[in-house]
């Protein structure tokens, strides 16, 4: 009898000890499995494919979306966060930048400069400085030329800049001296010229006799530089 307990003490001791053995190995096997999720935003998505791929682990892309700071195909955020413990074969979700999103600037060159103006703002973008020049060929208000160029890759919101035609440069022409020749001699003159006009009335306090219709002021002045669409003021007594 003491035989058959000194045995099933020693059969009891042995399952002890393998039931140890067994907790023990699958803690360790646990323990193996498990890595620490290294950090890979900023990387781009090949580096972290094979970084993911040597630890053991999966990699799952959420999605892709703009950023203005990140290069396209780089890591924007990660799950887990870097650090974080995790087991062999689990997966780390990725969320992926397509970089800074970017239009292509519209074709305004050629269009007046108030339809380029809708044009770019329809399309996204911001209308930028705006300059004039004289032009033979391109008719007045017309877009001669854009920056960015049409087909030009911008971020949403960029500004594009206009050169825009102020149409044939005028003649200029010194201006003659109108004063003190009847009125209807200076404007045979201003018409001969091709210039617009404009007649104020005024009373003289101090015209002499028979002066009435004479012309006592002019703007642009004698001598001056006139443009061929300038507008000559005359200012005639009555």
């Amino acid at each position: 009898m003491k035989r058959f307990f000194k045995g099933l003490g020693i059969f009891i001791a042995l399952i002890g000890i393998g039931v140890v053995s067994a907790f023990t190995v699958i803690a360790l096997l646990l323990r193996q499995e498990e890595v620490r999720v290294p950090d890979l935003t900023g990387r781009d998505i090949v580096s972290v494919i094979e970084l993911v791929t040597q630890q053991g682990l999966q990699l799952k892309v959420d999605r892709r979306e703009p950023h203005p700071a990140m290069p396209r195909d780089t890591v924007i955020s990660q799950t887990p966060a870097p650090g974080s413990g995790i087991k062999k074969g689990r997966q780390v979700r990725v969320i992926v930048s397509q970089g800074p999103s970017e239009l292509l600037s519209p074709k305004v060159a050629g269009e007046n400069f108030r339809k380029a103006d809708i044009l770019i703002r329809q399309a996204g973008f911001v209308p930028g400085d705006l300059s004039r020049v004289y032009s033979d060929t391109v008719e007045r208000d017309t877009v001669i030329a854009q920056y960015p160029q049409a087909g030009s890759q911008l971020e949403k919101g960029g500004t594009i800049s206009m050169l825009v035609s102020s149409g044939r440069k005028p003649e200029l022409f010194v201006m003659p001296r109108l004063t003190g020749i009847k009125a209807a001699e200076a404007l045979r003159i201003v018409d001969r010229m091709g210039l617009q006009h404009r007649v104020v009335t005024q009373a003289a306090a101090d015209r002499p006799p028979g002066a009435e219709r004479t012309v006592i002021s002019q703007k642009p002045g004698a001598g001056s530089p006139v443009s061929s669409d300038a507008t000559v003021e005359i200012v005639v007594s009555r």
